[in-house]
C-alpha cells in the first residue's frame, strides 16, 4: 500500500472516530448536563487511545517517523480542544442552569 492511501485511510478513520465520538457523547448528554460533564471528562481521557493508535496506525505508512508524529499531534490537538469544548459547555450551562434556579 503506497503513503498516498494510508495518509488517506488515516484521516478518513480519524474523521469517523471524531465525528462517532462527538454524536455520542452529544446524543447520551442531551438532556443531563452532568452527563455531559462526565462525557467531556471521558472524552479527554480517551484522548491517550486515539494518540497512540493514531501513532502506530501511521507507522506502518510512514518509515522515517516525522509524518507520522506530525500527524498525531495535529489530531490529538483536535481531540483535546473538542474535549476541553465539551467540557467547558457542560460547564458554563450548569452554571447558568443553577443561577436560574437561584433567581
Amino acid at each position: 500500500m503506497s503513503d498516498a492511501v494510508g495518509l488517506s485511510l488515516t484521516i478518513l478513520f480519524e474523521i469517523i472516530a471524531f465525528s462517532l465520538i462527538n454524536f455520542y457523547v452529544f446524543k447520551f448528554s442531551q438532556k443531563d448536563i452532568k452527563r455531559r460533564i462526565w462525557s467531556g471528562v471521558i472524552f479527554l481521557l480517551l484522548t491517550p487511545l486515539i494518540f497512540f493508535g493514531t501513532l502506530f496506525f501511521v507507522l506502518f505508512f510512514d518509515e522515517s517517523g516525522w509524518g507520522a508524529g506530525i500527524l498525531t499531534v495535529v489530531f490529538t490537538g483536535l481531540y483535546i480542544i473538542n474535549g476541553i469544548l465539551v467540557l467547558l459547555s457542560s460547564i458554563y450551562l450548569y452554571f447558568m442552569k443553577s443561577k436560574k434556579r437561584v433567581v
